[in-house]
């Protein structure tokens, strides 16, 4: 229960920083374009200096295992959240599938995931949550190219899509790690620096993401409610159920469980308007699974000290 209070607590932290988002992007403080040119700092900067931090630790055999093991569970969720995606929404008649299923599927595991284990587990939950990140690189930039453009990604174009700054970030880290190697006091500290924005700004660009968004109007389409239902409550549970029967350790569990139940990523979005699919759409189910996590991230994880 006190995890449960302190998920609650971190949750409603960020939407306050979210709603802070909503408002500068309102007040004209950033457009669309800044908006952009934050998200690449996010992504190319502050979330490879968290990995990198959270891997400066000594090296251990357990936890080597522990990290593999969290990529094997990882693994087995998405295949389980791409079975259940195929059997509950349909292609025949559905021109916007392809967005469906992403919504389903991928998680925003970066944005929200990442900040929200940081403030749950601390660094350890981030080690392992590196895991989960590269597995749900490895599944999007195939089964995700393929879902969203129609036709199967090479396996060159595939490896090529996944050399980007946090799985570099990842593979140092992990050399790192393995060899004992540590930054020194004048690198380590901007590190941890920079690092540290990883919350605030993760919240603020999604909050800008969110005002863009006609919120009222997709809270009116009942279809979206059943694909929330979805992603935030059928798919954790049924990795719930996953944890609940192969016992893993867990610190491991609780990662694996918030990933799954944070709410549809922003990668939906931006592989709808790459492959010209309805890009609108997306985005609505980004913004409206966005707001109801607020209260089914915590129930999941009120779950999970129940059961795991």
């Amino acid at each position: 229960m006190e995890l449960a209070l302190i998920t609650v607590e971190k949750i409603l932290e960020m939407f306050v920083i979210l709603f802070m988002g909503i408002a500068i992007r309102k007040c004209g403080m950033i457009d669309e374009a800044s908006n952009k040119r934050f998200s690449g700092i996010l992504l190319n900067l502050v979330s490879p200096c968290v990995i990198l931090m959270s891997y400066q630790i000594d090296f251990d055999v357990q936890l080597l295992a522990r990290l593999l093991q969290t990529a094997i569970l990882t693994g087995i969720s998405f295949a389980l959240s791409i079975l259940l995606a195929n059997f509950c929404v349909k292609k025949n008649g559905n021109p916007d599938f392809g967005v469906e299923r992403m919504a389903v599927i991928y998680s925003n595991c970066g944005f929200m995931g990442l900040p929200l284990i940081e403030g749950l587990l601390g660094s350890e939950g981030v080690f392992f949550m590196t895991a989960y990140i590269t597995v749900f690189n490895l599944f999007v930039w195939s089964h995700g190219v393929m879902l969203m453009s129609g036709r199967a990604s090479s396996f060159a174009k595939t490896m090529k899509s996944l050399i980007q700054p946090s799985m570099i970030a990842i593979f140092i880290s992990l050399i790192l790690f393995v060899t004992g190697v540590r930054f020194p006091s004048v690198i380590a500290n901007p590190l941890s620096m920079i690092g540290k924005m990883n919350t605030p700004l993760a919240m603020l660009i999604a909050g800008a993401n969110l005002a863009d968004s006609d919120l009222l109007a997709s809270l009116k389409r009942p279809r979206i409610y059943w694909l929330s239902a979805l992603k935030l409550l059928i798919v954790p549970a049924i990795t719930l159920v996953e944890l609940m029967l192969l016992h893993p350790d867990r610190t491991v569990a609780l990662t694996v469980l918030t990933a799954a139940a944070c709410p549809a990523g922003t990668m939906g979005t931006l592989f709808a308007l790459q492959y010209h699919k309805n890009g609108h759409y997306a985005s609505e189910l980004f913004a409206v699974t966005t707001v109801l996590s607020l209260i089914t991230v915590s129930v999941m994880v009120v779950l999970a000290g129940v059961f795991l």
